[in-house]
């Protein structure tokens, strides 16, 4: 038997040739032909076992390939995609100061009222008063102020003092300031007041208030105009 017979011979036996040769489909038909011997009795003898052993390599080659190629071959891979994690929502500090409103209106009772300079030119005197808030909270005002002049008894001396122009904008009034207002007092005799008419006081009613303020003031007149209340 010579070295591919024995081969053959392991593999029939075994399923597994020996390691130093591999055998090949040619190997196989060269022997199971074998034209190189004249002797017919190893044709009759290897002929049949030969065409089996073909058998048995192609039925154990074929899985054998097949299943070392998808050993053997790798499987792509998909990069990995990683998103980012969302930057997490700040929520607004509680002490963020936030933007505040107009302050209430000022009552009466949280102003005081007081005079200032006093201007005069023919037939008219143009006094300035002041509303200051005396407390501790911002208040505002707005508008013109209602005004009377009163006599020693507290009597209204002559008409209320009519609006001149027009209302200005709010005035806020954080604790300590003062607002100011413009009155003229008409000196100037007309129709209706042949004489002006004296009075003691002065009664203030503060924007949108029904409460009034009163200070000695000491004038005569026949009419009263009064400006917006202003910074």
């Amino acid at each position: 038997m010579n070295d591919l017979e024995r081969r053959l011979s392991d593999l029939l036996h075994t399923g597994t040739p020996e390691p130093e040769r591999a055998i090949t489909s040619n190997d196989i038909a060269e022997l199971a032909m074998d034209r190189h011997t004249p002797n017919r009795h190893r044709v009759q003898t290897w002929g049949v076992p030969l065409l089996a052993a073909a058998s048995v390599l192609v039925a154990v080659a074929i899985p054998v390939a097949i299943f070392g190629h998808a050993n053997n071959s790798v499987a792509p891979t998909s990069p990995s995609l990683t998103f980012p994690a969302p930057a997490p929502t700040s929520s607004p500090s509680s002490t963020t100061p936030l933007s505040g409103g107009a302050a209430p209106t000022c009552v009466s009772s949280q102003l005081s009222l007081t005079t200032g300079s006093e201007e005069g030119t023919a037939g008219s005197i143009y006094a300035t008063f002041y509303l200051t808030n005396t407390t501790a909270t911002p208040c505002s005002v707005r508008g013109f102020p209602g005004v009377s002049l009163l006599d020693g008894s507290g009597n209204i001396v002559g008409q209320p003092a009519t609006q001149d122009g027009s209302a200005g904008p709010s005035v806020r009034l954080g604790p300590g300031q003062r607002a100011q207002f413009i009155l003229r007092v008409g000196t100037a005799t007309r129709t209706g007041c042949n004489v002006p008419r004296p009075s003691s006081q002065i009664q203030v009613y503060p924007p949108d208030q029904t409460v009034p303020l009163r200070i000695p003031f000491s004038t005569a007149s026949c009419l009263n105009t009064v400006q917006s209340i202003r910074i």
